[in-house]
């Protein structure tokens, strides 16, 4: 169920109409049966697998829950990152034994392997939860109807944001009423969403995805176009997805934390991964690159443990070569960076728009390889940067007011705007968000029809 369709639409409006209509006591379980409407509408074989390791993990906190168990831990953690290995990696592992000369075959792999939604996100945001317990990171005692919700609450299921169990848990009790704050603002959002996904990533998607299905046919301006522009489709996509999210979130009185603050204005590569997918940076922080022993250790094990980080953060992200590539580039990107910056103190004058530049176009050779479906397709993409040769790729009309639509909306988000909704008139403040989400969807029904978002593969 894409969150710019019309069946998203239509479902969510009767789940915020019957949410608020009903008692305040029932709205928790309410929101759990939506959520299970939500996940089901994709496969009700993969929810009755979800809601299975969900309770195994309730059933580990409730009948073992002992701070500091390091076994109980152990135990939890291997069957999550089991059940990600058989559904994400394990046909990549058989690859990666064929091609250094050994067989494997343990499961059959016949056909497409179907990948269950959501299971990387899912599962990093249980084995926080695990995690936490064991530390003693908080105490509030977990209800089962709080866990569910925890893990499978809609508005982020898919793609994150990643939350922490001490942040969501917490805040559970929404106020008795619509907010008016949360509807404006949730509005403002989920329609700022829509125009990222429907009106920018999808129109640029299509000439995007021409060139890198085919690298090396088109000519270094086609290649530049793409170069450029997948970068963007990226952050509009998934920021997109984010922002949608957190609107249908604050609707129903829940506050999600932030995903994305203006990545690309970065002035470093350590400050565009505290401005890009913040949940996972940070999760990989803490759940990762800390216990790795961060840079308690001296320069050369504090960039072994970085390196180490954003290779398994790559991996994370898909079973592929290409994947681990772009999680080991950024990986010395940041190792790099920590290495200059300690010796060369000039580097600190550089102007922020220069060092920007620079990192931008530093990360945008990552997302090649995040994009392309090979190494080798990756490599060729690159060489077509600079040939000389190919056919022409002729951009649609607008394609201009396209990029300067990301620029704006990127500033919003690096300086947001801060509308006084207590000022409106009344009527405004409560047609401002039924406008709002209208026409973002009549927007995202109009304009390219039902587009997925990239991180739903993951």
């Amino acid at each position: 169920m894409l969150f710019n369709s019309l069946v998203f639409l239509i479902f969510f409006s009767f789940v915020y109409l019957i949410y608020w209509s009903l008692n305040h006591k029932w709205r928790r379980g309410f929101l759990i049966l939506a959520s299970f409407v939500f996940y089901g509408y994709w496969s009700v074989l993969f929810l009755a697998h979800f809601v299975l390791i969900v309770v195994l993990n309730y059933g580990f906190y409730y009948f073992f829950e002992r701070r500091g168990d390091r076994k109980r831990l152990t135990w939890i953690l291997i069957l999550n990152l089991a059940n990600l290995f058989v559904f994400k990696y394990y046909p990549f592992f058989k690859r990666v034994m064929s091609d250094i000369g050994f067989g494997f075959d343990v499961l059959p792999v016949s056909g497409e392997w179907i990948l269950p939604l959501a299971i990387s996100f899912y599962t990093f945001q249980m084995i926080s939860f695990q995690v936490d317990v064991h530390r003693g990171d908080f105490e509030y005692k977990v209800s089962l109807s709080d866990f569910l919700l925890f893990i499978l609450f809609f508005p982020q299921l898919i793609a994150g944001p990643i939350l922490r169990a001490k942040d969501f848990l917490t805040r559970i009790h929404v106020p008795k009423r619509p907010n008016l704050l949360f509807s404006t603002t949730g509005s403002w959002w989920i329609l700022i969403g829509l125009i990222k996904k429907v009106l920018i990533a999808d129109q640029i998607s299509v000439w995007i995805d021409t060139v890198y299905s085919s690298p090396g046919m088109y000519n270094a301006e086609a290649h530049w176009a793409s170069f450029y522009g997948f970068a963007i489709q990226i952050y509009c996509d998934f920021s997109g997805y984010t922002d949608i999210a957190r609107g249908c979130a604050l609707l129903l009185g829940y506050k999600l934390p932030p995903n994305f603050l203006a990545p690309y204005f970065s002035g470093s590569f350590r400050e565009f991964w505290r401005r890009w997918h913040i949940s996972l940076s940070t999760w990989l922080r803490d759940y990762l690159y800390i216990p790795l022993g961060g840079n308690r250790s001296g320069n050369l094990r504090t960039n072994i443990n970085l390196f180490l980080t954003m290779l398994l953060g790559g991996l994370w992200h898909g079973a592929n070569y290409t994947f681990i590539i772009w999680g080991a580039w950024h990986g010395l990107l940041l190792g790099f960076e920590r290495l200059i910056e300690g010796r060369f103190s000039f580097f600190k004058r550089v102007p922020k728009f220069v060092s920007a530049l620079f990192v931008f176009h530093f990360v945008c050779i990552g997302w090649v390889f995040f994009r392309a479906d090979s190494v080798v397709d990756a490599l060729g993409f690159i060489s077509g940067l600079f040939s000389f040769s190919g056919e022409k790729l002729k951009l649609p009309w607008g394609t201009n007011w396209i990029f300067l639509s990301f620029l704006i909306v990127h500033w919003l988000e690096y300086r947001p705007l801060k509308p006084k909704w207590e000022n409106l008139k009344i009527v405004l403040r409560y047609a401002i968000p039924v406008v709002a989400i209208f026409v973002g969807f009549w927007i995202a029904g109009s304009v390219s029809g039902e587009r997925s978002f990239i991180y739903f593969q993951f």
